[in-house]
């Protein structure tokens, strides 16, 4: 068991999990004219945006997490 993987995948986990529970307080990944003109269309696309990225982050770490287990 390699215990810096493991943590750094936890952390990663963690990383996804915070971006999914509040997307509101990530990146912001639709434009400045999407929040001007139609904001609550541009609150949709944030949140479904940083639930995709948050999905794919905690996956990653869940890797990281597995891959140190299994190695050292």
């Amino acid at each position: 068991m390699d215990l810096a993987v493991v943590v750094l995948g936890a952390l990663t986990v963690a990383m996804g999990l915070f971006a999914i529970k509040f997307p509101m307080r990530i990146r912001s990944f639709v434009s400045p004219s999407r929040w001007t003109d139609d904001p609550e269309t541009a609150e949709t696309y944030q949140r479904i945006w940083a639930v995709a990225v948050g999905t794919t982050i905690v996956a990653l770490g869940l890797v990281t997490v597995g891959i140190g287990l299994t190695t050292g």
